[in-house]
């Protein structure tokens, strides 16, 4: 027997001996990490047994300013170089040929580290404040280490929701080798998703030859994320399903160039109306009585069907009750104005999220504008009136219009966030 137990000992021994040894990066990464992970656990927990949304929101997350250091440390060391991709010189067709530096977040197990930092781009930020230029060079580093080493960790899918939040081509070539060559559908699904929000910026849609073509990838890259992502991948803090549904819902009813959704609405003498109204350039107007900018372009209405003779206007009142409503119309001089239902079902088919909020549509039921009222919207109103007196001048006869969306007086299962003020500017 003890002969036995002895022999098991002795095994176990060999065995832990014969264990890969950590390196003292990996081992201190690990360490950042896991008390990382230890500062989330406490955080859910505390917040679990909160009773009242004011306790909740008494709860400070975790700091992950003061992991960071830690972590940093643990994988910045520098290991070597590496041959350049050939860049051109600018003035000049030749291309330039180089080296640069190698650092422990290349190897293979620093990529749980480098997922983290591209989730936390602050702290980096806020580590080299002082000195950008080093702070450029490692934001770039830390991108080349996904593109040349980590696009393929099952781990970077969880990075691509914070990734998509840039706008640079390089992000964007960086997520295509994910989504092409990583084997994880996890992770292939959240570099299609975050690639079809990026395409939404020009910058990036000239990468694919122009908006209108971006917008048949991005439709194309949505559809790919659908199909490869398991029920319960994430991205970012949401399901993934959920996040590419509510993304070409917007793609495609509320973006430039769509359909939007129809609107049931009343009006204060309790005559239903449809808006946008076919063949008509309408502006649909969420704004909130309690909010200044809102109250101020509404007291101006009649100033603004004059200058904007064929517009239809569709002012729709949030976060109201109808006596209110009306009391309100009658002191402010508003003559043309309708009301959301108890549900915020208008407020939601258009994904209102802050106010007050405008959606032009022009006579073909296509979005012209969405957004805050700004001066693009001004720019919108002016170049549809232009083009509306070129078209009189020579006669163009209009193309028909569109097949309407379906009334939005089903709203969808999506959430929206709570409506809120945006500020002036």
């Amino acid at each position: 027997m003890a002969r036995m137990k002895m022999r098991t000992i002795v095994g176990v021994a060999m065995a832990i001996l014969t264990l890969p040894k950590l390196h003292a990066g990996e081992q201190e990464m690990k360490a950042a990490l896991d008390m990382w992970a230890q500062r989330q656990a406490e955080y859910k927990a505390v917040l679990s047994v909160a009773t009242t949304q004011q306790q909740r929101d008494s709860i400070p997350e975790p700091s992950a300013s003061e992991v960071a250091p830690a972590l940093w440390k643990a994988i910045r060391k520098q290991t070597g170089t590496r041959a350049q991709a050939p860049q051109a010189r600018a003035g000049s067709g030749h291309a330039m040929q180089g080296t640069v530096a190698t650092h422990e977040f290349d190897e293979p197990w620093a990529a749980p580290a480098v997922v983290w930092f591209l989730n936390h781009p602050e702290t980096l930020a806020k580590m080299y404040e002082n000195s950008p230029q080093k702070l450029a060079m490692y934001a770039k580093a830390l991108l080349e280490a996904v593109r040349y080493r980590h696009y393929n960790s099952p781990l970077i899918g969880e990075a691509c929701a914070k990734l998509a939040e840039n706008n640079g081509s390089d992000v964007y070539e960086v997520l295509q080798k994910v989504y092409e060559r990583n084997t994880t559908p996890a992770a292939r699904a959240a570099a299609a998703l975050a690639m079809s929000i990026m395409l939404a910026n020009p910058a990036v849609a000239g990468e694919e030859g122009g908006l209108a073509r971006a917008r048949a990838k991005r439709i194309y890259l949505i559809r790919q994320a659908l199909n490869l992502a398991p029920q319960d991948a994430m991205f970012g803090a949401v399901n993934l399903t959920d996040a590419a549904s509510e993304l070409i819902y917007r793609i495609t009813q509320l973006e430039e160039g769509a359909i939007p959704p129809r609107l049931k609405l009343t009006d204060p003498q309790g005559k239903e109306r449809l808006f946008p109204e076919v063949g008509k350039v309408n502006l649909i107007f969420f704004w909130d009585p309690s909010e200044d900018v809102g109250m101020t372009i509404m007291q101006k209405q009649a100033a603004l069907l004059q200058q904007y003779p064929d517009l239809v206007l569709c002012p729709v009142v949030v976060n109201g009750e109808r006596e209110g409503w009306l009391r309100m119309m009658q002191n402010n001089g508003i003559k043309i104005c309708y009301m959301d239902d108890e549900q915020g079902t208008s407020g939601r088919a258009y994904r209102v999220e802050h106010l007050p909020h405008a959606v032009l549509v022009n006579e073909h039921a296509r979005v012209l504008y969405h957004g805050y009222p700004n001066m693009q919207l001004q720019a919108a109103l002016d170049n549809w009136k232009n083009m509306s007196k070129q078209r009189k001048k020579t006669s163009l006869s209009p193309e028909p219009a569109p097949q309407t969306q379906p009334d939005a007086n089903q709203p969808t299962d999506h959430p929206v966030p709570p409506l809120r003020e945006m500020p002036v500017f």
